[in-house]
Parts: structure tokens; sequence; C-alpha cells
């Protein structure tokens, strides 16, 4: 009878052990944040990887994880009673017991490839995206080299429109070579974007009668619409709630009011809705704003573009010069075709020497084209395919240029390699790194890897050159999550700056 109690009570004590092992559930939800945060980043490099051998891409996400756990058991004991008699049959004392633990996550992985969710993949930037990442703090050069699609100068004042684009593709040294001089160039005069807040005109003027009713006052002000007084010599107010702008392009001038006391005394009233903008300007140091319209300057304010910002361009009156650039690009221009009549490839060297030469002195406008979330993944995938599959001579990891924000952007280019590890120094406070870099071979530290066609592919780690590698990977993750979700984002794709008539 001792050994009966003695099971029961281990028994209980398993029972009491498994309820506990059951309720604490803290360290398999921390495993389960680990896991996902295995499954989306591996999904993402998947795609990536996709892209860099030309394959079409699948998005799936893990929508939901729900961890469970159980317990049960049971216990019988049969034990005689009265006379024990001795029989040939095994003894009926017996002792009957069952423990089951079980526990385990349901996870949900839904294929994405509804209407809905390639209309946000396949929208390009915004404005508004390219400000918020960069008061998050990632570097421009970073966003601006990862966002941006091409660049489009055009020579302001010629008919035909005379029109240069540069392409940010890096499967080419010439298009890649090109685009790098441009962006550098932008960069080192300061470009940016930045947040300009604008009141749009509803309606006709109304006069003061028309506003004694609290009541319809009330419900404009919960519209978001406010009333702006209209005083004598305020400009006329177009159709699109912006005043007109002169002949040359320039803001209006106000009219001379006829007296102080007309000027203090409104006699009509306009309804507004504040609307906020995103437009590129410049902030180039001081010593170097000549050649530069202080209408691109970043805090100016200029207002003559409004008409333009309805259809989605987000433009700017006044132009730069940039003959450093002309001299840049003649010379990158002249050392490929040199390049190419070396290699015997003298068809190809004549095309590329019949192209346009950039104006050193004409006044220019551009445009900067933004990509789409799907074709960053794209641009990533043949980033990564340049020094993964390229054979020596055109093998080649693409870095760009990080430093200090203080400190003026370098034009400077980086030294082409195939070493992802190497990190010049390019000018004080500025170094280059490499974009994003994929392996075939096994890193002891690799923070990422997944297999694919028979290959494993590793993230290479930043201590052994990767650079912005996992960054862009989770800048991607939040670009994805935005557009698959926001319908009301901005649907700009072109930051415009527009220059003037020709000096």
């Amino acid at each position: 009878m001792r050994i009966l109690v003695n099971v029961v009570c281990g028994f209980a004590a398993l029972s009491l052990s498994s309820c506990m092992l059951v309720d604490k559930f803290s360290g398999r939800a921390v495993n389960y944040n680990v896991e996902a945060e295995q499954a989306q980043q591996q999904a993402l490099l998947l795609n990536i990887v996709r892209a860099s051998l030309n394959r079409p891409m699948q998005f799936t996400t893990l929508s939901t994880v729900t961890g469970t756990a159980s317990y049960s058991g049971s216990a019988s004991v049969l034990s005689p009673f009265g006379h024990h008699r001795p029989t040939a049959v095994a003894s009926p004392d017996q002792l009957t017991i069952t423990n089951t633990i079980s526990g385990g996550p349901t996870f949900t992985v839904p294929v994405l490839d509804t209407q809905e969710f390639y209309q946000g993949e396949l929208k390009p930037l915004s404005g508004q995206e390219y400000r918020f990442f960069l008061d998050e703090g990632i570097s421009p050069a970073v966003l601006f080299y990862l966002f941006v699609e091409h660049i489009e100068l055009t020579v302001a004042g010629t008919a035909p429109a005379q029109r240069l684009e540069y392409h940010n593709y890096v499967g080419d040294d010439f298009d890649l070579d090109r685009f790098q001089a441009v962006a550098d160039y932008l960069l080192s005069v300061g470009l940016s974007i930045e947040e300009m807040r604008r009141g749009q005109s509803i309606g006709p003027d109304l006069t003061a009668a028309e506003l004694h009713n609290l009541r319809d006052i009330a419900d404009a002000s919960n519209a978001g619409l406010h009333i702006t007084a209209v005083r004598p010599g305020d400009p006329a107010v177009a159709a699109d709630g912006t005043a007109p702008a002169k002949a040359d392009g320039s803001a209006p001038a106000k009219a001379a009011t006829k007296s102080k006391s007309a000027a203090k005394e409104p006699s009509r009233y306009r309804l507004e809705k504040d609307t906020v903008i995103y437009r590129p300007c410049l902030d180039p140091p001081a010593n170097e704003r000549t050649g530069i319209d202080a209408s691109l300057f970043c805090g100016s304010s200029d207002t003559a573009d409004n008409s333009e910002q309805q259809t989605g361009n987000l433009a700017r009156t006044g132009g730069f010069t940039a003959p450093g650039l002309a001299a840049q690009l003649t010379q990158i221009q002249s050392d490929y075709v040199a390049k190419l009549r070396q290699a015997g490839d003298a068809a190809t060297a004549a095309q590329i020497a019949a192209l346009p030469v950039f104006p050193a002195n004409a006044k220019l406008q551009v445009r900067i084209y933004m990509r789409s979330t799907e074709a960053i993944m794209h641009h990533l995938g043949s980033i990564a395919a340049r020094h993964l599959y390229a054979d020596g001579p055109h093998r080649r990891v693409i870095q760009v240029k990080v430093g200090e924000p203080y400190l003026r952007y370098p034009t400077t280019s980086c030294p082409p390699t195939d070493n992802p590890a190497a990190a010049p120094d390019v000018a004080p406070g500025y170094h280059c790194e490499s974009l994003f870099v994929l392996s075939n071979v096994l890193a002891s530290d690799s923070p990422l890897s997944v297999d694919y066609d028979n290959k494993t592919f590793y993230v290479v780690p930043e201590s052994l050159g990767g650079g912005r590698s996992m960054r862009l990977l989770d800048l991607v993750k939040q670009l994805l999550a935005l557009h698959t979700s926001a319908k009301e984002l901005p649907a700009s794709n072109v930051l415009n700056i527009i220059g003037g008539s020709a000096p």
C-alpha cells in the first residue's frame, strides 16, 4: 500500500510540473518572434535572389502566429478487496497512468497576389516617403542610390527640349559612372526634400454677411477648412485656388493699397484648405551658390507652381548651371569610347561618341524619377548579380559614400572594386561602403541565408564588407508593409526642378 501511495504522489507531482510547463509561455512567445523574423527576412532575401537570377518573384507573408499548449492526464488503480486468493492469472493489482503534453504554433502564410497588393508594390515612391526616411536618419546618398531610377536633365529655353537621361543601372559601367557623377553633384549641393504647407481656396470669396451663421463656420472648421480675410489689394485667385504667376514664371506682386485704413479692413473672406506638398530643394554651402537660382534653396518662399502640384509633379521654378559636372561627364564619355576602341568594338564606340554633350553653361532643369518597391528589389538583385555572377573584369561591388552629415558630400567617386571589404576614404569624414552584397561562400557569422536553385545565398556580414546589406533589407521590409495596405499614399513619382530661361 505504501508503494501505491508513493506512485500516486509521483503522478501528482508530474501533473503539477506539466501544468507549470504549459502555463509558462513567455519563452515560447519570444521564440515565435525570432522565427517570424527569420521567416520574413528570408522571404525578402529569396525574392532578391530571384531578381538576381532574372526569375519571377513570388510574394508571401507570415500573417498570424498562434501558440498552443495543452496537457491531459489520467490514472486508474485496481486493487483487490476482501480475502485475497491467489489465482493462475495475473494479479488484479493494476496501476495505469497516462500523461500527455502537446504544444506548437499555428501559422498562416497567405500568397500576396491580389490587385490591391500589386497596385501598392508597383506604385513609385513619393516625396513624402523620401522625406520620412531622411528624417529617420538614413544617409541621403543611400536613399538616393536606392530610390531613384533615373535622372533627367533638360536644357532650359531649347525648342524642341534637349533632354539628357542618366539611368541608375548597375549592369553597365558607362551608365553607372554617369549616374554617379550626376547624383554626386546633386548630393554635393545639398539635395533634399522639404515639406511645404499651402492654402488652397475652396469656392468663391464670401462677404461678411454670408459668414453670420456660427453653425456654418463650425461645420467648415470640422471639415478642415479655415477662414482667411481677403484685404484690398490682394491678388486675384485662380480657379485652382492660387494666385496667377507672372509671364516670366515668378510669383505675383501684391498691388499697392489705397490707404492704411483700407488695408486693415477686410471686405471679403475666403475658405481655404491647407495642403501639404513635398518638393526637392538644394542647400549648398554659402560659397557655392553661384549659378543656382535662389528659388531652389531649401526654405525659399517660391509659390508659383501649385498648378503643377495638382498633376502630381513636384515642380519648382529656377535652375542651375554646372560646368564642373559637364567636364566630368565629358571625361567619362571620352574614357569609355577609348576603352571600346581598344577592345575592338568600334561600332559601339561610335554610338557612344555621338551622344549629346552635356552643356557647360546652360541653365538646367532636373527631374528625379522614383522607383517602386518591387523595382527596388529588382535593383538590389542587380547589385547582387554584379558581384555574384559577373566574370573577373566585370565583377564589381556597388558602393556608396557615407560619412558625417554636417560635412559637404564629396564628388570624388568610389574607385571600382570587386572586394566587399574595401572601404577607401574619398574625403575627410567620408568613406565608401557596399550597398548590398551576397555570397555563395559560407560565412561563419552571416546574419541571414536562404536556399534557392540548389544553392545557398548568404548575406555578407558587416565585419567582412557587407556594408548596408541588412539595413537595406529592413528598409525594404518597411516599404513592403507600407505599400501592401496603404491606399492613401501620394501617387507622385516625379520630383521636378524647373529651370528658367537660358541666360
